[in-house]
């Protein structure tokens, strides 16, 4: 990927926090990824639902493995999902007849202007199975439509070899977790943000 213009603050300590208080055990390992923040991305509707495979509160086995389980965050409020404008494209693997609307966030000016600043740590939840995500797919990107049950709008994402990360922003001066989608060989694919989205001991909430 291109070097990202967006700037970012050091999160080392919330990132450890995160992983801490999601798996319930100190940190095991570190890792250092190469990429970035993309520079910009586009709200292209809502997230109902992120399936992941984790190995948080499993005990190590004989072998000093710790086993995994597949878990599902259902979301209880409005969580918008935000992808880079060329990942979601009319044709793919999701069957996806129109090409989604939405309004489009420039991180990288947002930095800038210190209205968001993205961390430099995450934590990493586990493996990504799916989202069920509601696509916006009409109207325009200024005042998209929203799809309705039965619309093709209505899909579900998965990414082959995906990870879960989360970490929080600096959204107007506060901190703000969010969760997002990644491959460790691409980068970021969805970013995904709500008013009440957390990570807490029993898992992600909100």
């Amino acid at each position: 990927m291109a070097r990202s213009r967006v700037k970012v603050f050091e999160a080392d300590t919330i990132a450890k926090n995160i992983a801490q208080t999601f798996k319930d055990r100190p940190i095991e390992a570190e890792e250092v990824l190469d990429f970035d923040w993309p520079d910009v991305i586009q709200e292209v509707g809502e997230s109902l639902g992120v399936a992941y495979d984790s190995d948080k509160w499993k005990p190590r086995g004989s072998d000093g493995k710790r086993d995994s389980e597949i878990y599902k965050h259902i979301a209880e409020s409005r969580n918008r999902i935000y992808a880079e404008p060329s990942l979601i494209r009319p044709g793919d693997d999701t069957g996806l007849e129109l090409k989604p609307t939405g309004p489009r966030l420039s991180l990288a000016a947002a930095s800038r202007s210190g209205e968001i600043i993205m961390p430099e740590s995450f934590a990493v939840l586990g493996r990504f199975m799916e989202a069920n995500v509601v696509l916006h797919t009409g109207g325009t990107d200024e005042s998209p439509k929203r799809a309705v049950r039965g619309d093709k709008g209505v899909v579900t994402f998965s990414v082959k070899h995906g990870m879960l990360g989360a970490s929080k922003m600096k959204r107007n001066g506060r901190l703000q977790p969010f969760l997002f989608v990644y491959r460790r060989d691409f980068g970021v694919y969805f970013i995904i943000t709500g008013d009440t989205l957390d990570i807490e001991r029993d898992g992600i909430v909100g």
